[in-house]
């Protein structure tokens, strides 16, 4: 079954994303350029998905995974619920082999 694995991660990535981005738009102590680039981070991370080339050694999505586990490091302290929607994101891209 791995094709419903996949349409599983797949659903519960964009549902994260989603989650991401509201949460972003409610963080008022947040930066609006660490706004800006967390929301073009998930419009990337939606394009990768998409198109579906998964190969662990792009470059672009290695910069997605460091990003966001920087970002959920520097957010642990004041903002721990979207630190942990970035770690929760980080975990289905790696189930996912992004």
């Amino acid at each position: 079954m791995p094709n419903s694995d996949h349409s599983r991660n797949r659903n519960e990535l964009k549902s994260r994303l989603e989650e991401l981005h509201d949460q972003l738009v409610s963080a008022s102590q947040i930066s609006a350029a660490d706004k800006d680039m967390l929301g073009k981070m998930v419009v990337g991370i939606l394009q990768l998905e998409d198109v579906q080339t998964l190969t662990s050694d792009t470059a672009d999505e290695q910069g997605f995974r460091d990003m966001l586990e920087q970002k959920s490091l520097a957010y642990e302290a004041q903002h721990p619920k979207l630190a942990f929607t970035l770690r929760q994101i980080l975990d289905i891209l790696s189930r996912m082999g992004i």
